[in-house]
């Protein structure tokens, strides 16, 4: 079962959910199945799928494993 999402501001959930669809983006631009990606990034096809979500309970590293699969990096 997932965990509880923190509370987040509305300017929060934006910004990850727009994370999420670049990373589903860049994904589909690749042309790498969600498997793929996510065997690639060592988490489960599920885990991926709530990332693309943008779904704030998913750990921080998680995230950044998805990112470095794709390619991408995080700045902030």
């Amino acid at each position: 079962m997932p965990a509880k999402p923190p509370l987040l501001t509305a300017q929060s959930t934006a910004q990850l959910q727009a994370l999420g669809m670049q990373l589903r983006a860049r994904r589909k631009a690749l042309r790498v199945s969600s498997t793929a990606a996510a065997e690639a990034a060592g988490m489960s096809r599920v885990t991926l799928h709530r990332i693309e979500k943008g779904e704030p309970s998913v750990a921080a590293g998680a995230w950044a494993n998805a990112m470095a699969a794709l390619g991408m990096s995080l700045v902030a």
